[in-house]
């Protein structure tokens, strides 16, 4: 299954000839370019092109209002917004994927600690502790985190996610940081243009956008981890 998939995603614009070789079928049955009078080599060749102008500008028009809605996402949401810096141990994590990829937060970025709900008693919470090389989990009867980092994902019209990490105070709510991450998946038809019809900014393949997704990837860190 996750092989089929993988094929779709980079051979899915081949699907594009079953439309173009049907409407060449058509246009040869209706016989138009022998009604204009057009030798059989041209009339084969008016079809071809009659067809693929079609069945792309069909695929152009579902994929570029999507496109145009993208990019004025990302001129409004790529780059970070930082608001405040300080430091802290640890924080309250407000993600769905707190558990498995949430422990990054002690490695790899270097907190103490961070607490988030515990998946297994609802309206319980959890936290992890990075003691030596191992991590440990322990129930908690009284937060302590006076900052919470909430990250979501937002499915738009058009295929468009965007995807959301906040820094707030706890008890006040108030910001301190936010970043964004926005993924255009092609539009309705983004089945038959796979990886190609896919864009997402921040783009770390320029040095702008490389700059602004290692903020956002890291805004924790650079929110909570140094300054203050």
């Amino acid at each position: 299954m996750m092989l089929a998939g993988l094929l779709l995603a980079v051979l899915g614009p081949l699907l594009l000839l079953l439309p173009i070789a049907l409407l060449f079928f058509l246009f040869g049955r209706a016989g138009i370019g022998a009604r204009l009078g057009l030798s059989a080599d041209n009339a084969r060749l008016l079809h071809v092109a009659a067809a693929g102008i079609l069945v792309l500008g069909a695929v152009l028009a579902s994929y570029l209002p999507g496109r145009l809605e993208f990019e004025r996402l990302c001129a409004d949401l790529a780059e970070p917004r930082i608001l405040e810096r300080v430091r802290v141990e640890g924080f309250f994590l407000d993600d769905l994927t707190a558990n498995s990829f949430g422990q990054r937060y002690l490695g790899e970025e270097g907190f103490a600690w961070f607490e988030t709900h515990d998946i297994y008693n609802r309206g319980r919470f959890v936290r992890f502790r990075k003691v030596g090389d191992k991590v440990h989990t322990e129930p908690v009867t009284e937060l302590q985190s006076r900052h919470v980092v909430k990250s979501a994902t937002e499915v738009r019209d058009r295929t468009i996610h965007v995807s959301r990490t906040a820094i707030s105070e706890r008890e006040s709510g108030r910001l301190l940081a936010e970043a964004h991450s926005v993924i255009y998946h092609g539009g309705p038809l983004r089945i038959v243009l796979g990886v190609y019809g896919m864009s997402n900014c921040p783009n770390p393949i320029t040095p702008e956008g490389s700059r602004q997704f290692n903020l956002y990837y890291h805004l924790v860190r650079e929110v909570l981890g140094q300054g203050g």
